[in-house]
């Protein structure tokens, strides 16, 4: 689930296989209207899905002109970033 206010959203749940394709519906019009920060205080579970979820983000924001920083990640979320070499590409 994503609460927006203003240039802002909190992701509340979980960002897995299940949930991404909703989320990605959901998220790609506040993107297009200009949030520039997506805190992810609230997240409770992830798997591999999240980075990719996370990076089109990114990419849809770019694409519109403007950053999206993605603020309080899980730490397994981080940890699989780094794994995959690609924490530097999530984090500001």
């Amino acid at each position: 689930m994503l609460e927006q206010s203003g240039t802002q959203c909190r992701l509340v749940g979980d960002v897995t296989i299940e949930t991404v394709p909703a989320l990605l519906k959901e998220i790609r019009p506040m993107i297009r209207s200009g949030m520039n920060v997506l805190d992810c205080s609230a997240v409770l579970h992830v798997d591999s899905s999240a980075l990719a979820f996370f990076l089109t983000c990114k990419r849809e924001a770019l694409q519109h002109k403007h950053n999206l920083d993605i603020v309080k990640l899980p730490a397994s979320l981080m940890s699989l970033a780094s794994l995959y070499g690609i924490n530097d590409l999530l984090v500001v």
